[in-house]
């Protein structure tokens, strides 16, 4: 990639992902993005303290800003779309909304992540909520959820308002602007961000597969009548070139998507009267090649058109209807309509189609919930709910009957038509002391298959090299028990969370070798139901040295077993965590980051036996990250860092693995190695 040799800096700001605080309306103070709990536990703990700053390193997207809270991993393929995994789990098992609405990528191998169309900067607050606690935000998600937010914008005495940024590194420029103008009665408000990132090298001095280009402009209007209801109207055009993935065999020349989402609030979520609706559209496109973007090695140019739609509606109620009931109810519609082709030919554009990655096919899903919260006294609460799922999935297999006898071969049934009747259910016990908090948690909640486990189609004359859903595959069922405290001592806090997951008709992707259901035994991709268990704890610390010295440090664990055949399940991740030192004053901060994670043993690494979707056993590492901002005047203010200061050559054990049917063999791609960043933001 060319780009210019500007001299741009960067800044984005976090608070703890333990830590809860309010939004911050102090036009003298630098804005930042708040990073939240569950709405039950902020109503607990009331306002605290909010961190300054947790992590100005740059951000990519919405997977490279979720690895730095513990319990999250990510899945790397590329520079861009990096696939966030909590607790385990990743993909539909983990919700990632946009104020509320769900957003699919194209690509069948998520190459196109959600997460790649959502950059952190212009959002204004970031909600992760680990596990269940609410079923009022959609199906799914049995891992957790995440909803970036945006408020209405604190307009001053000028005419525009907000905040511009800029940054370098030898490998990547990135320039964005979030401004407002408006008044009383209304606002305007446009968020434009430039990513040029080229590859980077890795610890090892080798060049990373890993350059995109994006270019992403969102403009949202409101109209506000008065302090506590808006009617807002949200567009995004979202467009990515030139994507190179070391982790997979094809790249992506375009990655884009255009959004639209009408929505009215009414109240203060945490309040006892809020309501909220809106209705949203998204699309996706995505074109993969072999040829465009690398040196073409096979002996055929393949090209694979990718489109994905999402439309949804949304009814959000919260209410109190005494001193010891609130309430919260909700209705909710989402309807996915993808479909994807694989072109093959000699020379130019291939134009044969070679098989119906995605047979045209469409996931309709209707919910209601009801959640009751019983404030016993002011030391213990009770919440709980139920919700229900219709679900009905088509494809038209008729129309494509290269994919419908691809299925019949590997399944003893391929039904064109799904419908299921989901319940899930939950209860949470709170119990409040005066220094802590304590909770456990149960739940039983179902996950429905995704297009690509029910209908994906990649024909191959090789066998191992196909790639095939399964239509007839059931919903997995999670069954949950968490137990959670948080205690906090004169000079900090620590918080541990222990959760299990029994799960029952787990999606397994898989070899076929003849098992129960499945037909072949050429060890093709197929998917098929199995039962699980997954279990884990997630522990973080902070204690004040002194006025202006922090410590801070977090770990994850997370087991994962097919309770069928006693293997490990793919793609978890070893323990990993954080120890972090920092030094906060008014004008000059800095953080000491220290990264690290064990080695991981337990691996699903043979196709012959499993899955063969983990890319063998992984090393432990320790990388070492400095960063500091100085504050140049009440507007302005410098960041500057240095990541993996060490070189150190390592890759998260989940990055990449073998998602790649065309692939047979594992990947795992590297982290980037010692990188230099400097930064500047201006707030208006």
């Amino acid at each position: 990639m060319n780009k210019s040799k500007l001299l741009s800096f960067y800044l984005l700001t976090f608070a703890s992902s333990t830590i809860y605080a309010d939004v911050n309306t102090n036009d003298d103070e630098p804005s930042v993005l708040l990073i939240t709990g569950s709405p039950i536990q902020q109503s607990i703990e009331g306002s605290t303290e909010q961190l300054d700053e947790y992590d100005n390193q740059v951000v990519i997207d919405a997977g490279d800003l979720l690895s730095r809270f513990p319990g999250f991993s990510i899945i790397r393929a590329g520079g861009h779309g990096v696939d966030p995994v909590l607790r385990g789990q990743s993909q539909t098992r983990l919700n990632l909304l946009q104020q509320g609405a769900f957003l699919h990528g194209a690509g069948p191998n998520r190459m196109d992540s959600p997460g790649s169309y959502t950059e952190p900067f212009g959002w204004d607050e970031v909600q992760i909520i680990k596990g269940i606690e609410t079923l009022v935000g959609g199906s799914g998600g049995p891992s957790g959820s995440i909803n970036f937010k945006r408020y209405r914008p604190q307009l001053n005495e000028q005419v525009i308002s907000g905040k511009m940024m800029a940054a370098y590194s030898p490998d990547f420029y990135k320039v964005g602007t979030d401004l407002a103008t408006g008044g009383e009665q209304g606002y305007f408000r446009l968020i434009s961000q430039i990513l040029d990132q080229d590859s980077y090298k890795d610890g090892n001095n080798q060049q990373t597969r890993t350059a995109f280009r994006t270019l992403s402009n969102t403009l949202v209007t409101g109209y506000t009548p008065d302090d506590t209801s808006e009617l807002r109207l949200s567009l995004m055009a979202n467009r990515g070139s030139d994507a190179l993935f070391a982790g997979t065999m094809m790249d992506g020349p375009t990655t884009d998507m255009d959004a639209a989402q009408l929505i009215y609030l009414n109240g203060d979520q945490l309040s006892s009267d809020y309501s909220e609706y809106q209705i949203y559209w998204n699309e996706a496109h995505h074109v993969m090649n072999n040829y465009s973007l690398r040196q073409q090695t096979a002996p055929m140019r393949m090209l694979t058109d990718a489109h994905s739609e999402t439309s949804g509606a949304k009814w959000l109620k919260h209410w109190q209807s005494s001193e010891q009931f609130i309430w919260q109810a909700s209705l909710d519609w989402q309807n996915v309509e993808r479909h994807a082709e694989r072109y093959m030919g000699m020379m130019g554009t291939p134009s044969q189609l070679q098989a119906n990655i995605w047979p045209e096919n469409e996931l309709d899903i209707k919910g209601a919930a009801i959640e009751a919260e019983y404030i016993m006294n002011e030391a213990h609460r009770l919440k709980s709910g139920i919700r229900y799922d219709q679900v009905k999935a088509t494809a038209e297999l008729q129309n494509t009957p290269n994919a419908l006898a691809l299925f019949q071969a590997y399944y003893a049934a391929t039904p064109s038509k799904a419908t299921e009747n989901n319940i899930s259910g939950f209860s949470r016990y709170y119990y409040k002391a005066p220094s802590s908090l304590y909770w456990v948690g149960l739940s039983s909640t179902v996950r429905t298959a995704d297009a690509t486990e029910r209908y994906v189609a990649a024909g191959n004359n090789m066998s191992m090299m196909r790639w095939v859903g399964n239509p007839d595959i059931q919903p997995e069922r999670h069954n949950q028990l968490e137990l959670g405290a948080k205690w906090r001592f004169e000079s900090g806090w620590h918080e541990l969370s222990i959760y299990h997951d029994s799960i029952d008709d787990f999606i397994l992707r898989d070899r076929a070798r003849g098992q129960q259901g499945i037909i072949a035994n050429n060890r093709a991709t197929i998917y098929r139901n199995v039962d699980a268990t997954i279990n884990g704890f997630e522990w973080a610390l902070q204690k004040e040295l002194s006025d202006t010295w922090t410590f801070y440090t977090n770990l994850a664990y997370v087991n994962g077993e097919n309770d069928d055949t006693g293997l490990p399940l793919y793609q978890i991740p070893p323990v990993e965590g954080l120890i972090q030192f920092s030094n906060q004053q008014d004008q000059l901060s800095y953080w000491i980051d220290v990264r690290w994670a064990l080695s991981q043993e337990d691996v699903d690494d043979n196709m012959m036996t499993g899955s063969g979707l983990d890319a063998g056993k992984s090393d432990d590492w320790t990388v070492l990250d400095l960063k500091l901002r100085y504050q140049l005047n009440d507007n302005w203010q410098l960041s500057a860092g240095i990541s993996n200061l060490l070189d150190t050559d390592y890759a998260y054990h989940v990055s990449r693995a073998n998602m790649d049917p065309f692939n047979p063999e594992a990947i795992r791609v590297n982290e980037p190695g010692r990188q230099f960043w400097v930064s500047i933001l201006t707030e208006l």
